[in-house]
């Protein structure tokens, strides 16, 4: 999309302004769902573009520059809520489902937006990050457990953990599918 950015010599604001516009969204979404936190979020995508800002000499354009910010804005978030521990603050807005057509649709979209949200909340930190990093982000667990500084055997024992713990919350809403 912005392989054009690969031929510059370096980085200048137009470069930053026109992938901000597109992909802001997606980076605060992605904070959101790892800090469950609007503000924090918010703090996290500017934490990132300060600081790609100002690491814009040491991009060199292996990837795409929205890849290089979302990663440095995941890491942002991972950040803070390591400082803010425990992070009991959480923002229903980060699981809302989109409407369905019939009132009833909807209303089942609602509870399981609910149950959703009660069930992500009920995972640990290290559960939760893991859960959305693999599985949200499509990170590699070698990616995982490189951020996190574990080993991919405890990413492997969370992601499992996790993915139990969601499958019994969410198991009323499995048999009315």
């Amino acid at each position: 999309m912005f392989a054009w950015l690969r031929s510059r010599p370096r980085l200048v604001l137009d470069d930053f302004h026109a992938v901000l516009a597109e992909r802001s969204p997606r980076w605060y979404s992605a904070c959101l769902r790892i800090t469950r936190d609007a503000a924090l979020a918010e703090d996290a995508v500017q934490d990132a573009l300060l600081k790609a800002w100002d690491k814009r000499a040491d991009f060199r354009g292996e990837a795409e520059l929205d890849t290089w910010i979302h990663r440095i804005a995941i890491n942002a978030a991972i950040d803070l809520v390591r400082k803010l521990r425990p992070l009991e603050v959480a923002e229903p807005e980060a699981f809302e489902g989109v409407a369905d057509s019939s009132p009833i649709e909807e209303r089942q979209s609602q509870e399981f937006g609910a149950g959703l949200e009660l069930a992500m909340r009920a995972l640990s930190e290290l559960e939760r990050c893991c859960f959305v990093l693999k599985h949200v982000e499509q990170w590699r667990l070698i990616e995982i457990a490189d951020e996190l500084k574990i080993s991919q055997d405890s990413i492997k024992q969370a992601l499992f953990r996790a993915l139990r713990k969601l499958r019994i919350a969410l198991d009323p809403w499995r048999s009315t599918t």
